[in-house]
């Protein structure tokens, strides 16, 4: 289910406003989480689990759209850090939160799962409630700008990409989502992706099998509170390389770095003969956890101006990721831990095309760069108004890629 609506979710995003959509799916998300703790049979499961995929499939597109309103492109990878390494935090504090819920078994009759559900839905609730009346829409409506600031943010973003900022390309229009689904580089991202996600959704899987081959004795509690510093060095890797990628305006090295890490990690598991080895690879694999979908999420629509075709990319790109989600646990099946050749095997060979799509979208962007540059495309302009210009989005050869 939630795999099946991201693009449609995304598209959602081109009628509603995305701070009324972030809102919206908190709260469902909030409440049906919350029923879900409380279900009392196997089908009551399983339709709230349908629900909760379709209540949160808006969430992270909505998200990545919204963040593109206030900031400039030379901003936007320590601001989705923001945003990517909240699912590394979740990720660390799930850990502990869920060692600490565990106590809570048999509390009033309700087994740990169920309060674990409801601890998480409450406060989703209240945090969609807050932000109905509090998020703005867009820069112009903000109540806590000034006038002056939100003409500041206007213009940064003029300047940063004119294309982005004409009427029309603010709009929603047929022709740009259509061009999203016929552009190769959009493709080639949601290729790179799955590759960067078949790594971070596979990461939980063999992580705490690792753990629990250093010491046999410890409860799944213990476990699963050790793999918080794991998650930990990933969120603190992702933020450091998003800092510097914004410093420096590059995408495609950094993405490159992080799959090569996830690459040497993966090696490690699969030769290492010693726990500790391991567990080091397992570290490895997390400097570049993040990293590798995380900015090519920063990357891709920084250079898609037209609001049309950046959302619906964004939903295409975040659809494949998540459907990495669902081959993962096929890799790495239960019988197979705790080594997991098979799995460590395949997830070098993808993380392998990752790299090589990455280094395509930036061999090609960069010379691209190099002959808009040089004037070898100006002759697409003549006859052009400045207008008219604009209006080409990044097919405009004043346009420049950030690569």
């Amino acid at each position: 289910m939630f795999v099946a609506c991201e693009v449609p979710a995304s598209l959602l995003l081109t009628k509603i406003q995305a701070s009324r959509v972030l809102s919206y799916t908190a709260m469902l998300w909030g409440i049906v989480a919350t029923l879900t703790g409380l279900t009392q049979n196997y089908g009551g499961l399983i339709a709230c689990r349908l629900l909760l995929g379709l209540a949160e499939c808006p969430m992270f597109p909505a998200a990545v759209v919204y963040l593109t309103f206030f900031y400039s492109r030379k901003e936007l990878a320590v601001r989705f850090g923001y945003l990517t390494t909240s699912g590394a935090v979740a990720g660390a504090v799930g850990g502990l939160l869920a060692y600490a819920i565990g106590y809570m078994d048999g509390t009033r009759s309700l087994r740990s799962w169920r309060w674990l559900l409801i601890i998480e839905g409450i406060p989703s609730f209240c945090l969609g409630l807050f932000s109905w009346f509090f998020l703005a829409n867009s820069p112009e409506t903000a109540r806590y700008l000034s006038n002056s600031q939100r003409q500041i943010i206007e213009r940064r973003r003029a300047l940063d990409q004119p294309e982005a900022s004409t009427p029309s390309a603010k709009a929603a229009h047929r022709s740009d989502i259509r061009s999203a689904f016929t552009d190769w580089k959009i493709w080639a991202f949601c290729v790179e992706l799955f590759g960067a996600d078949i790594q971070l959704y596979s990461y939980s899987i063999f992580l705490p099998t690792i753990i629990k081959a250093i010491n046999t004795q410890w409860s799944t509690l213990t476990v699963q509170a050790l793999t918080v510093p794991c998650y930990a060095w990933g969120a603190i890797m992702y933020f450091v390389v998003a800092r510097i990628s914004d410093i420096l305006q590059l995408r495609a090295p950094f993405s490159i770095f992080g799959a090569i890490a996830g690459i040497i990690g993966n090696i490690m598991l699969l030769v290492g003969r010693s726990v500790a080895v391991s567990y080091l690879g397992c570290f490895v694999i997390a400097t570049g956890l993040y990293v590798v979908g995380g900015i090519a999420l920063v990357w891709m629509p920084s250079n898609l101006p037209r609001f049309g075709k950046r959302t619906t990319a964004i939903g295409m790109f975040l659809m494949c990721g998540s459907g990495a989600g669902v081959a993962a646990p096929y890799l790495y099946p239960t019988n197979d831990g705790p080594r997991y050749a098979m799995g460590h095997g395949v997830t070098i060979a993808i993380l392998a095309v990752s790299v090589t799509m990455d280094a395509v979208l930036w061999s090609y962007m960069a010379r691209t760069n190099r002959r808009r540059k040089a004037g070898k495309e100006d002759d697409k302009m003549e006859g052009m108004t400045e207008y008219e210009i604009n209006e080409m989005g990044e097919r405009s050869p004043r346009y420049i890629f950030v690569t």
